[in-house]
């Protein structure tokens, strides 16, 4: 299970109780199958600022030493490398990168 998904969960432990339908599923799908763009984070630009990971609508960004990506759910909405203040994520064709791994 994601890092992420983990801190959230427990953080919605010690809310008070929710009264009514309420979903916290946490997905076991890979959903990065679906990705034809790819961010790529230029750690060199890279400010570690976060706010690519507070826009992730799929929470698959964790800001650490460096940031990095979980490929495995992200699905390549772009909203990351519209909402960095430095420009520092490129959004690739997944046919043409050419990286290291998945990082």
């Amino acid at each position: 299970m994601q890092e992420l998904v983990k801190q959230r969960t427990k953080m919605l432990e010690t809310l008070p109780k929710i009264v009514g339908p309420v979903s916290v599923k946490v997905s076991d799908v890979h959903t990065g199958v679906w990705r034809y763009r790819r961010p790529v984070i230029r750690h060199d630009d890279c400010i570690r600022c976060g706010i690519c990971a507070e826009y992730c609508p799929c929470g698959v960004i964790e800001k650490a030493e460096v940031m990095t990506v979980d490929y495995t759910y992200c699905k390549g909405c772009g909203i990351c490398t519209v909402e960095c203040p430095k420009k520092a994520i490129d959004f690739v064709l997944e046919s043409e990168f050419e990286g290291e791994g998945d990082q």
